[in-house]
């Protein structure tokens, strides 16, 4: 099975994904972005989703954590919270002992 990968959010935050040739998924609503998920877990190794996307959608993205495909990562969209840095961060420390991208 050959995978895909695929973008959730804003229009906005999904220009430059569409200009890569990536799948884009453009909503704003929580009805709307979980539509998406589902259509986009079928097919998609990895899905990008806006920072309000993944904050929206955080219980049934926990569902992925333990999955191997699909890899749900979060991107700063245009009003982004910072979730994806607070993720990143938590990652590195797990892996290195402690965060090293802290300022």
């Amino acid at each position: 099975m050959a995978y895909s990968v695929a973008a959730i959010g804003d229009k906005e935050s999904l220009l430059s994904f569409r200009s890569a040739g990536i799948r884009a998924y453009e909503c704003s609503t929580r009805g709307g972005a979980l539509k998406a998920l589902k259509s986009a877990q079928e097919d998609c190794a990895v899905i990008y989703v806006t920072d309000e996307i993944y904050e929206m959608l955080s219980e049934e993205i926990s569902f992925f954590d333990d999955k191997p495909l699909p890899a749900i990562i979060p991107f700063p969209g245009m009003k982004g919270s910072g979730v994806g840095m607070r993720l990143l961060n938590k990652s590195v420390e797990t892996a290195v002992g402690s965060n090293i991208l802290q300022e």
